[in-house]
């Protein structure tokens, strides 16, 4: 599969979220993904994920999804939130949630996938700057499989970069954090164009052997190998998300 940008909040007990903040990351990243063009995946931060429980809900005449919207609409007539209605849903025993999003001990999680387009890719770390400053009290991190993070893996606290301090003097982090580049600067021009990814092609078994070669030669289109964007040193007039970083601090 294409390379992706997972972001994370882990759960902590000090990270408290309301319903409202949330409320505001939800409509930012709606708008991320309604304005811009993303030519793998889109924007998916989420605070849970929920499946219909099937195994104690098969074999009725309403199908389970319209049991839960039902009592869903009948929650919300009744004033309740979003997070109460998810936990009374599960413990209706209508929904198994995963809390968290994608990935385990995490307040929030998502992943993006961007293969080779390092615009998709900008506009995922723009998007998680903004949220870093819709939640200052905690900290949110940033694995890119990629090469548009330049350290492979940030951390960022109301938009300042925050770096392991067993990490300040190591290679990469210490020529990053005194050139104060942590993000590749990117061309958008270069992909108002670019093709959407495929993960299969059609008709490929019963093509020729050179047309195989001819259309896997180049398997950077993934994402996972070197941009030609990656520590380019022309940032002028290229989008430069280093720019919008307020500073640099350290944690243990």
């Amino acid at each position: 599969m294409s390379r992706r940008i997972i972001y994370k909040i882990n759960e902590r007990p000090e990270y408290l979220v309301t319903e409202e903040e949330w409320d505001e990351i939800k409509r930012l990243q709606h708008w991320y993904n309604s304005e811009f063009s993303w030519s793998t995946g889109k924007l998916a931060f989420k605070r849970y994920i929920l499946f219909p429980n099937v195994d104690e809900f098969s074999g009725l005449d309403t199908p389970i999804w319209e049991i839960i919207r039902e009592r869903k609409a009948k929650l919300q007539g009744q004033g309740y939130s979003e997070h109460e209605i998810i936990g009374q849903l599960e413990r209706d025993r209508l929904v198994v949630v995963k809390w968290g999003g994608y990935f385990d001990d995490c307040l929030a999680s998502g992943f993006t996938r961007v293969a080779d387009n390092e615009w998709n890719a900008f506009l995922v770390c723009d998007f998680l700057l903004k949220v870093s400053t819709l939640l200052p009290h905690v900290m949110i991190e940033i694995h890119d499989e990629g090469r548009f993070v330049r350290t492979k893996r940030l951390w960022l606290r109301d938009a300042v970069a925050m770096v392991p301090r067993r990490k300040r003097s190591s290679g990469p982090w210490d020529r990053v954090v005194k050139e104060k580049r942590f993000f590749a600067c990117v061309d958008p021009k270069k992909y108002e164009r670019h093709p959407v990814f495929r993960n299969s092609i059609p008709g490929f078994n019963d093509m020729e052997i050179e047309e195989r070669r001819a259309l896997v030669r180049n398997w950077n289109w993934l994402g996972f190998d070197n941009s030609d964007d990656y520590d380019d040193s022309r940032p002028g007039g290229l989008a430069n998300l280093n720019l919008k970083l307020r500073g640099i601090d350290f944690f243990d």
